[in-house]
């Protein structure tokens, strides 16, 4: 069999040879995440279980003509490209998209439109692999929240909540990211989609189940929380308040995926035995192969390669210039330290933390990360504006602020403290020149600058202020217009 495919199997295996070296970077960082995030850790799993679910239909696939396909470079060049530009801006996201969507285009390239219609599952399931899914924490959070206290009132608990803070007679929950349940939801769908290729074939229960994995979680998850505060309640905080109600998720979690799964094995469709075939019988399907489409994908492989790399080497070589002192105008300084945000940066090149007076009252805080865009990054998601084990998100709104001949829209977000401190916060980034109130947008600037050979230098501002009064919420917005006239000067023409 080898020697009849041995032309096809060498071109797919050059293939995968060239999706290695160009995604290299993107695999190894995907994995990293799967290691460290417990959130990710079944993403070592998805490409192991796609591959086996192929191998099961190997017969199928050798009855059914391969030919290869150009429809899959519709994929293929676009997710090229979208790496190289993940490359240039260190974004993540981009080079995992890429990398997991190459790989089954490329399979699907080298074996056609037949066979890959035969293993359609098994070459989305690889999209799995995508560490996506973080963002979701906040709003499983509120509704986590929304639910539980809901069914406490429902119940007769008497409680106040406080943003994400539930305060009961007997003591005080947060609905903390470990409680958002989002590694729960996310490994619910992985099972539900993998039982329902499985075990359903009519489309109804396959739809059915599928919306199930999605609701069940998120359901369960509440009915969690509620008991947990229930039975702290119900205890005076002797149980469920301290490690054991994480225990007690592990168990839950448990619980819940066999019952999925005992839902799923009662409405599951019984399953005609197959008659054995003999091997000798099969009918080996031919392998049509086509130089020019091999020729393409290595092109556009190559070019994407040599580009990336040269990408790496500018970003290696660059020397980087360093801070040395904080831009806002000294007249707004004072000396306190009215608010503690605790706000957390990954290896920023140089943080400025200073007390101002804003209209005469040093009530406020202003926080400059500086990041080279080099070795660091100034957008990402592990640079946290506040400890949220201090201070949970009350409400946000978005409000126009107008600087200069810029309108610029901000989002304000209200945090409140155990204590009932209510801090508003503004956060914007000074990128070459501009300043950009849109993580999305200053992520997307900054990839521009790197692909145009420029510095993405840059920092991150945070401006926070106490609010006692409604005059203290009119003065936090003058501040915040004030301080966005701070540009981004390039590192030549500070001192």
């Amino acid at each position: 069999m080898f020697e009849q495919y041995k032309k096809a199997y060498l071109q797919l295996g050059i293939t995968l040879v060239f999706w290695v070296l160009l995604c290299w970077q993107g695999i190894i960082s995907a994995a990293e995440i799967w290691w460290t995030n417990d959130i990710f850790n079944h993403g070592f799993l998805i490409i192991p279980a796609s591959l086996y679910l192929i191998f099961l239909n190997r017969d199928r696939l050798l009855d059914v003509e391969k030919k290869h396909a150009l429809l899959p470079l519709i994929l293929i060049v676009p997710s090229c490209l979208l790496y190289v530009v993940g490359v240039a801006g260190d974004i993540q996201l981009f080079m995992h998209t890429a990398a997991f969507v190459m790989l089954p285009s490329l399979i699907w390239l080298n074996l056609g439109h037949k066979a890959a219609k035969i293993i359609a599952f098994p070459l989305l399931f690889m999209l799995f692999s995508i560490p996506i899914g973080e963002q979701l924490i906040p709003y499983l959070q509120e509704i986590a929240a929304d639910g539980s206290v809901a069914l406490l009132r429902f119940t007769g608990v008497p409680l106040y909540r406080n943003g994400l803070y539930l305060d009961i007679p007997q003591g005080r929950f947060l609905v903390a990211e470990a409680c958002s349940g989002v590694s729960f939801f996310i490994a619910s769908i992985v099972i539900g989609f993998l039982y329902t290729y499985l075990n359903l074939r009519s489309l109804k229960k396959q739809l059915f189940f599928v919306l199930l994995s999605f609701i069940f979680p998120v359901a369960a998850n509440i009915v969690r929380i509620y008991g947990i505060i229930l039975i702290a309640y119900h205890t005076d905080m002797e149980h469920a308040a301290g490690a054991d109600h994480l225990i007690y998720g592990w168990f839950f979690f448990a619980f819940v995926i066999v019952c999925l799964i005992a839902i799923g094995e009662f409405i599951r469709d019984k399953v005609e035995q197959k008659s054995e075939q003999n091997e000798e019988t099969i009918l080996a399907g031919t392998w049509i192969t086509s130089s020019k489409i091999v020729s393409l994908v290595a092109v556009a492989l190559l070019s994407s390669v040599a580009w990336t790399y040269s990408i790496i080497q500018v970003r290696t070589s660059q020397s980087i210039a360093v801070a040395s002192s904080s831009v806002i105008d000294q007249s707004m300084h004072c000396a306190g330290n009215p608010i503690v945000l605790g706000s957390s940066f990954r290896e920023p090149d140089e943080v400025f933390d200073n007390a101002l007076q804003v209209e005469g009252e040093c009530k406020a805080n202003v926080t400059e990360a500086w990041f080279n865009g080099y070795t660091n990054e100034l957008v990402t998601d592990l640079n946290r504006a506040y400890d949220q084990h201090r201070w949970t998100l009350l409400s946000y709104k978005n409000v126009s602020l107008q600087v200069g001949d810029d309108l610029l829209t901000v989002r304000v977000d209200t945090l409140t403290s155990p204590r009932g401190q209510q801090v508003m916060l503004v956060k914007w980034y000074n990128l070459g020149g501009h300043v950009f109130t849109d993580r999305v947008h200053a992520k997307l600037f900054g990839t521009l600058q790197v692909l145009r050979g420029n510095s993405p230098e840059g920092k991150l501002v945070i401006f926070s202020m106490n609010i006692d009064s409604d005059t203290d919420e009119v003065r936090f917005f003058r501040g915040s217009r004030r301080l966005a006239f701070e540009r981004c000067r390039p590192c030549s023409e500070r001192g």
